[in-house]
């Protein structure tokens, strides 16, 4: 016998199994298994930035679950977790879930870090929490260290832009154009001195030949002066070696002859008349002298060659 359905329950009937399909397709989506054992883990978090409901459960890199729910635990101020994880995967009760980024965008997941218990979890059991701080959050804390030297480096900017700005104004302008100018006038004097010595060239080099001579004529004149210094040391030597007694010997007798009123010297010495011729003779050569000295051209020709 053939059941008959009208054309309202053939809707009805499709309208249901779609809404069934549905639901096991949005559950399944969700990363949902129908078709094997599952079991809840509970896991308490002070912060769960980032991680939302159907996030998924990682195990050694391998997805075997979802995040179910998460719930705010008044009395604690925490959050409540609950986990839908596949029976099939042992998880040690030492095992550790860790939040932590997913991409680089911050999505957060979660990944069992296991333990080396041998006693595994049962339903609804209790996992130790934990969070890896993401490649963000590691920026954060380099540059964070950074902060006060950016600071002052930026104060220092500050500043060299305000003393650049100082210096762009008139004022400013004013004194490097005032001291473009004395370089200026320092480079044309370098050039007058550098012009001058090079029309003094001559002349210098004229001198030059003339110490190059002079010094010729010492180098002449090293040889005799060598002979005539020689001759002192000669002369030296022979005063040095000469009869004291004998030299004090003839003193004496001078001296003698001097006080004789007979002798020459004593007769110079006592007598008026010649005394007078004496002083007389000085007198002219004094006065000899001083014509000299008045017209020199008188009494001495010079020639020079």
């Amino acid at each position: 016998m053939k059941i008959k359905l009208t054309k309202e329950q053939k809707t009805g009937l499709f309208a249901l199994v779609t809404l069934i399909a549905t639901y096991f397709l949005i559950n399944f989506l969700k990363g949902q298994d129908f078709f094997n054992k599952n079991n809840i883990y509970l896991v308490e978090y002070e912060n769960v930035e980032g991680l939302t409901p159907t996030g998924p459960v990682f195990f050694k890199g391998h997805k075997i679950g979802t995040v179910e729910s998460i719930e705010y635990k008044e009395n604690s101020g925490n959050f409540i977790a609950k986990f839908k994880i596949n029976a099939q995967y042992p998880i040690p009760s030492n095992s550790v879930a860790m939040i932590y980024s997913a991409d680089l965008l911050g999505s957060k997941a979660v990944k069992i870090v296991p333990g080396d218990s041998q006693r595994l979890l049962a339903n609804k059991d209790t996992l130790a929490s934990g969070i890896e701080a993401g490649l963000v959050d590691m920026l954060v804390a380099e540059i964070l260290p950074l902060k006060d030297s950016i600071s002052t480096l930026l104060t220092s900017l500050n500043t060299t832009v305000t003393g650049i700005n100082h210096i762009l104004d008139q004022e400013g302008q004013a004194n490097i154009k005032g001291i473009i100018t004395g370089l200026n006038r320092t480079i044309k004097n370098f050039e007058k001195i550098s012009a001058t010595l090079g029309e003094s060239t001559p002349e210098i080099e004229s001198a030059l030949e003339n110490l190059k001579s002079l010094t010729a004529k010492l180098d002449n004149a090293a040889e005799p002066l060598g002979t005539t210094i020689g001759n002192l040391s000669k002369i030296t030597d022979s005063l040095a070696s000469a009869d004291l007694s004998a030299t004090i010997g003839s003193l004496k007798m001078l001296l003698d002859d001097m006080r004789n009123p007979q002798g020459s010297l004593g007769k110079l010495m006592t007598s008026d008349s010649l005394h007078t011729s004496v002083n007389t003779l000085v007198k002219n050569l004094d006065e000899l002298i001083e014509n000299i000295n008045n017209n020199p051209k008188k009494y001495i020709k010079i020639t020079v060659f």
